[in-house]
């Protein structure tokens, strides 16, 4: 009975999809046409069958069989009104639809290839084709007018009879004898034939097999079948067709889905005066119920038999179903941009790696954390990589992020995932994340990240052996307590304490983390399976946890091939849109993706009118016509809000206005009684109604837990039962029962923010604080060692803080005790296992705020503590706008110099950040003389090279080893004096060069003297060496032996990527005039990024700008190299670095004045960009000499390479007027002065310029000495300048030759070109101007190689107008 239930409901529903796409919806004709002998009535794809188009021509159909079945026994055998040669009818036939009777209705079928156990039938087959054979005559083509049109009103009557015909199993005498009786003619009736079952029961009407159609021995069914045909008074009113058939069927124990849809069907009788408002009028509708009974047969086809079962498959109140309603639009985009980034997906050959991000953003309860749901099970089904963070109203968002990535790494953990070893390819995978990350970065990092990611620590224990290696050798040099610059935890993880004795840069804590996460990110996205990060509730995130997840897409959104696989990255976040202001920072962020990703924002909306009638009609397992006017109702109510609909519908069953009738196996309802029912303007108000109905144990645990969001079950038993409710645990249970509340181990959590939100509105607001102060008493009592135990100190403060005592309920030994708590809340937010530094300000602020009013007189200590602690934490984290005030409230209440010095050095840093460094250098220079550490107050050039001629000899012959075997410094004072010589000397580069070199003398001093310390005497011997290299041309060799030995005892260093970050510039500095600039660039890199490691903002800025500025002068990409500026630029911009943007300005002017490309060199409009000229202005005005020298050696490498001499060498003079100190390119100064003095020389016959030449040259010559491979080819050009300044042609063109054959030897491209030219235009200026325009256009070509085309455009203009020259005058004019 079963199977050929489910087997006529394959029948019916293939039928009635062959009608809807035959028949003109809007007019249907009553007939379908053949043309030919070719045509049939095989069905195509969907949608692409039209009447009296050939089979032949419909794509994937053969005449008369199906291809798209690849089973030969399908469709096999031809219908008995064809033979193998094609079909019998005339040219042109016509089919009634009046004609049609079952036996004549051939369907095929075919079984699912991949065939599965848990299958149901109805899903396992499928027709494949539908065949209707006429059982009249043909009608002639002059009668094809004459043919009735029939509505579709009339087709669903006729197609109710047929399947009544079909689902009674040919019981056709009944509806024949009904008709009879009533004696009523409709249009439209079809003659059904009485089919005998001896002739059923050898037909095979499907590829099912043989069915016995002959089962009909029910005493039930033989009554009732007896009653409807039995009734012959006339006076008896007689129940229509749809009722009978109805009875009738019931009667034969068939689904009421069955029974409804044919009486509904025959309910379209046209003329019947009892036609429902539930009668099927049409087609679609009727494929609409079928499909259902095919797809979801539990609930559309098989019915309920009791009100447990009916009501478990509503999912309201036990599970979720997990079923979207309305939303198949927005989850059509998230699943496209799955796909596209599937391994097996469109971009599965493409070898970069793919980014998408999508944005859903809607009003709170709108759906969207439902369709993320969905996204989120594809995504687990297949086994990819996922992040999952959900921030909330009272969790830190750092902290939830942390927490995400925490549980990502915990999967992986074996005893997380039953004891099942991971796969293969996954443990490869894993084990490269982990090896990846902890080379990465240095040991401080891998410390931190241990600390925030307990998961990552359990998981490569390997990681944690390293920072223990590193913290060995530390502590046995001597300065394990100062190797971190933010703070430390105890290596047990018992304690933690934070060491402010050093805060590093400006935003170094901050970018240290957001460093690390761009590891992360970058690192989880090699696993080789697409990655999925999910951010919900965008709305409680924060701006620096924005910028983590926003330039941790950014900065890995350039995928190499070699580094990644196949695949992409999925962003998906949500947010609720009415609370995220148009111009706020979360809108911002995410258009900052939108350059280098792809970012789609959706929009949720309510649900539409029906969308909620499509979702009571799967709720109620009925068809949708049943429930449009309870949808009108529901949707009138609840305006489409999903949670509210839901809520609503469980609130109707609850009080009984929806109730399930066993008798009629449905469920009822009565609309005008839900119509009377008053519900609440909002969802929130309706869910606090609903709330209050609960038992008032329930209430008071779920205000406890609103207070918190969410709560563990040890802070339950830490809050106190007598306090607040006896029964707590059991009364959350209930709640979880109730659905308010779900638990997942040992959290309690509500199920929605709105279930939060309203059980929070039911505590009277003059009642809050005093429960918010409640539960931070409660939790603060339990420990006497509160301020040691992170969790429950925070969880106590958060409460006070929430309180903020505006009443004034606390006194002062309250006050001061939460004072003190939010001081160790907040040493604990800026330990290394939080590095939450916003979280932590806010602590410092709030203990603040609750001292005393005189509280730097009777609570100096905790005073001094918390102001000290919150300028440090707005320092690390970038937020330097309110550390001025509060500087200067430590200085003017301190009561000793001591208390002074933390203060004073963040100062100077502040104003060093603000680009004042004059101002911090005088800062630096005051306290380092109340060390007893003074310094001359006007430098010069003099006082320099005696320094350096008494401290040369000393270091003669240093070594690593004799460096390391001094003894270890522990004077206090000298460490201090060391701490601030180290701060003065990178503030020093800025504005008094010679300075930073007189403070590395006296470092190195120190550490002869005084012993050596690993975090100060390495920069000093460093910058020494620095000192040396500028200031003794005879020292250069000592110079690069000490810079070797500091770079060696920087590898061994625990704190080498702080120490490299630092000194990598000035070992560039000094290895310039020994390697090639090639190795060095490198090095700067390298600089670069250990800067970016330990979160060293400024360093980072500096290396990148020494690195980029020296490309300028080696690259072979001169467009490459502007591009990567550029991004430089906006780099810098954004972290509010002025004085190192300008810098980087000059060297983007240089890049411009070559390229030509000013107008179109992607430069952020929001950057005001300068001139050289402004910047030079600049400079003048902030004394900030670093940015004039860099200003003019930019001006004169324009002017140089146009041929502008005289304004190259004006700029020379003024420079060395105002540049006493030397600098880095004063190598490139000399050589543009030397080639433009020479050619001066030549033109205006002044010894003036011979002799600024000549010096040029022997100056370049030395440095030959020094190193061939960068500046042969300088000095080479600069003797065939002076050669052919003194006439010697024959040696000035052998000169010109051999520049530039080094030039290329040693790829300086742009050296190469500019020789070429200077080559060329001393050919056609002695006369040989065939071989010097053959020169000029080999250096045009090279200048275009090189993408100087603007320089290139130069030379081509120069080469026309010697051309046109010749052509007028001849080659005497030269």
């Amino acid at each position: 009975k079963k199977d050929y239930l489910e087997c006529a409901i394959i029948i019916a529903s293939e039928l009635t999809s062959h009608l809807v796409h035959v028949v003109n919806d809007e007019h249907l004709n009553a007939s379908f046409s053949s043309m030919d002998s070719s045509h049939s009535f095989s069905k195509g794809p969907r949608g692409s069958h039209h009447v009296g188009q050939p089979v032949s021509e419909l794509p994937g159909i053969r005449k008369g069989v199906d291809s798209s079945s690849n089973d030969p026994s399908i469709d096999s055998k031809p219908p008995p009104w064809e033979s193998t040669g094609g079909c019998h009818l005339p040219s042109l036939i016509v089919v009634q639809i009046e004609d049609i009777v079952l036996k004549n209705v051939r369907v095929s079928v075919e079984r699912a290839k991949t065939k599965n156990s848990k299958m149901p039938l109805l899903a396992e087959f499928r027709a494949s084709d539908v065949k209707i054979q006429p059982s009249t005559s043909y009608s002639e083509l002059d009668d094809i007018f004459a043919i009735p049109q029939l509505s579709q009103q009339d087709v669903c009557f006729a197609l109710g009879k047929l399947f009544f015909d079909l689902f009674s199993e040919c019981e056709s005498s009944l509806l024949a004898d009904i008709e009879s009786k009533n004696n009523e003619k409709s249009v439209g009736d079809l003659q059904i034939e009485d089919i005998g079952p001896s002739e059923e029961k050898n037909s095979t009407p499907t590829d099912y097999g043989r069915i016995d159609l002959n089962d009909e021995h029910d005493d039930d069914f033989q009554a009732v079948k007896r009653a409807l045909l039995s009734s012959n008074d006339p006076t008896v009113s007689q129940p229509t067709k749809a009722i009978q058939a109805n009875d009738y069927l019931q009667a034969r124990n068939l689904p009421l889905s069955i029974c409804r849809l044919i009486s509904d069907l025959l309910g379209a009788e046209k003329g019947d005066p009892y036609t429902p408002d539930t009668a099927l009028l049409s087609l679609e509708e009727v494929k609409h119920d079928l499909m259902h009974m095919i797809s979801s047969p539990e609930r559309f086809l098989y019915d309920s038999v009791c009100p447990r079962q009916a009501l478990d498959k509503t999912c309201l109140f036990s599970h979720v179903d997990g079923k979207l309603y309305g939303r198949e639009n927005e989850l059509g985009i998230l699943m496209n941009m799955v796909e596209h980034i599937s391994p097996h997906g469109p971009t599965s050959q493409r070898k970069e790696f793919s980014y998408e991000a999508a944005f859903l953003g809607g009003h709170s309860g709108s759906g969207k954390s439902s369709i993320i749901k969905r996204v989120v099970s594809h995504w687990k089904v297949n086994g990819w990589s996922m992040v999952f963070c959900k921030f909330d109203r009272q969790t830190s968002p750092l902290s939830t992020l942390l927490l995400a990535f925490d549980a990502f790494f915990g999967q992986f953990i074996p005893n997380q995932v039953d004891g099942i070893n991971l796969g293969r390819n996954l443990q490869h995978a894993v084990d490269r994340i982990s090896s990846s990350i902890v080379n990465s970065i240095d040991s401080d990092s891998v410390h931190q990240l241990c600390e925030l990611l307990p998961s990552f620590r359990r998981l490569f224990p390997s990681a944690m052996h390293y920072v223990k290696h590193n913290s060995i050798c530390s502590i046995q040099n001597g300065s394990f307590a100062q190797h971190s610059n933010i703070g430390a935890s105890c290596m047990n993880g018992t304690s933690q304490t934070v060491n402010t004795s050093s805060p590093g840069n400006v935003g170094s804590g901050r970018h240290r983390l957001l460093n690390l996460f761009q590891i992360l990110f970058k690192e989880i996205c090699c696993t080789g399976h697409p990655v999925l990060i999910c951010v919900e509730d965008l709305q409680w995130a924060d701006e620096f946890t924005m910028d983590i997840i926003v330039q941790s897409v950014r900065s890995n959104s350039a995928m190499s091939e070699v580094e990644y696989a196949r695949g992409g990255m999925l962003l998906l976040g949500s947010f609720r849109d009415n609370e995220v202001p148009e111009d706020g920072f979360l809108i911002g962020k995410i258009k900052l993706l939108e350059p280098s990703v792809n970012v789609t924002m959706l929009s949720i909306s309510e649900l539409p009118l029906q969308d909620v009638d499509y979702l009571l009609s799967f709720k109620f397992c009925v068809p949708k016509r049943y429930t449009r006017d309870l949808a009108h109702l529901v949707y009138q109510k609840t305006r489409g809000n999903p949670i509210f609909v839901i809520e609503f519908i469980r609130s109707i069953i609850q009080r009984n206005l929806v109730t399930f009738s066993v008798k009629s196996r449905r469920w009822t309802w009565d609309d005008t009684t839900i119509d009377l029912q008053m519900i609440s303007e909002g969802v929130v108000e309706f869910l606090t109604k609903k709330l209050k109905q609960l038992p008032s144990d329930v209430i008071e645990a779920l205000k406890v837990i609103s207070c918190f969001g969410q709560v563990n079950v040890s802070t339950i038993h830490l809050l106190g039962f007598v306090d607040f409710v006896p029964n707590m645990l059991e009364s959350l249970e209930s709640a979880v029962k109730e659905g308010i509340v779900e638990r997942a181990g040992p959290i309690f959590a509500f199920c929605h923010d709105m279930l939060q939100e309203s059980t929070y509105s039911l505590i009277p607001p003059d009642e809050r604080e005093a429960l918010h102060k409640q539960i931070g008493m409660n939790l603060a009592l339990q420990d006497p060692d509160i301020t040691h135990n992170a969790e429950l100190c925070t969880l106590a403060v958060d409460q006070i803080n929430i309180c903020k005592d505006v009443n004034g309920t606390m006194g002062h030994a309250e006050r001061a005790l939460f004072a003190r708590l939010n001081l160790a809340a907040g040493k604990h937010s800026m330990s290394t296992k939080k590095s939450n530094f916003q979280r932590a300000r806010g602590y410092f602020e709030a203990g603040i705020s609750l001292l005393h009013a005189d509280h730097w007189t009777k609570q100096y200590t905790l005073s001094l503590e918390l102001y000290e602690c919150l300028v440090v934490s707005s320092f690390v984290d970038g937020k330097v706008e309110a550390v001025s005030s509060r500087l200067d409230d430590v200085l003017s209440n301190a009561r000793s110099f001591n208390d002074t010095l933390k203060a004073r050095e963040l100062l100077a840093k502040y104003l060093a950040s603000q680009a004042r460094y004059a101002d911090a250098t005088d800062e630096v220079l005051n306290i380092l003389s109340c060390l007893g550490e003074s310094f001359p107050e006007k430098m010069t050039a003099s006082l320099v090279a005696n320094e350096i001629s008494t401290m040369a000899p000393m270091l003669e012959g240093m070594t690593k080893d004799k460096i390391l075997n001094l003894p270890t410094m522990t004077d206090r004072t000298k460490l201090q004096a060391m701490k601030f010589m180290d701060l003065l000397t990178s503030l020093s580069i800025f504005s008094s060069p010679m300075l930073m070199n007189l403070v590395s003398f006296r470092m190195t001093r120190l550490t002869f003297s005084c012993g050596y310390s690993d975090q100060y005497s390495i920069p000093g011997l460093m910058f020494m060496a620095q000192g040396l290299e500028k200031y003794s041309d005879d020292n250069i060799w000592l110079a690069t032996q000490l810079t070797r030995v500091a770079e060696s005892l920087m590898k061994d260093n625990p704190n080498a990527h702080a120490l490299r970050a630092r000194l990598a510039f000035m070992m560039g500095s000094v290895l310039l005039f020994v390697e090639p600039f090639q190795s060095v660039v490198e090095k700067l890199m390298d600089g670069y990024n250990s800067a970016t490691i330990v979160g060293d903002v400024d360093n980072a800025m500096n290396c990148g700008l020494s690195y980029w500025g020296l490309m300028m002068f080696i690259t072979s990409d001169l467009m490459e190299g502007q591009k990567e500026l550029c991004n430089f630029v906006h780099r810098m911009f954004e972290r509010k670095r002025i004085g190192f943007l300008h810098s980087a300005m000059s060297y983007f002017d240089g890049y411009t004045a070559l390229i030509g490309n000013e107008d179109s060199c992607s430069i952020n409009a929001g950057i005001e960009m300068k001139t050289n000229k402004q910047l030079k202005q600049i400079a003048e005005q902030t004394q900030n000499s670093f940015l004039m020298h860099q200003v003019t050696v930019n001006q004169m490498y324009i002017h140089c390479y146009y041929r502008e001499y005289l304004s190259c060498a004006s700029l020379a003079e003024n420079y060395h007027i105002i540049q006493t100190a030397k600098r880095t390119l004063d190598f490139m100064v000399i050589f543009f002065l030397g080639i433009s003095a020479l050619n001066l020389a030549r033109a205006s016959k002044e010894d003036k310029w011979r002799t600024i030449g000549e010096g040029a040259m022997e100056s370049m010559e030395r440095l030959v000495d020094c190193s061939t491979w960068n500046f042969e080819n300088k000095h080479i050009l600069l003797q065939a300048e002076l050669y052919y300044l003194d006439g010697r042609n024959k040696m000035a063109k052998l000169a010109y030759q051999a520049s530039i054959s080094s030039a290329g030897d040693h790829k300086f491209v742009q050296d190469q070109s500019l020789a070429c030219e200077l080559y060329g235009i001393f050919l056609v200026e002695n006369e040989e101007a065939e071989g010097g325009l053959e020169q000029l256009q080999i250096a045009h070509d090279k200048y275009k190689q090189w993408g100087a085309l603007k320089k290139a455009t130069d030379v081509m203009n120069f080469m026309n107008m010697i051309k046109s020259a010749s052509m007028s005058f001849g080659p005497s004019l030269f």
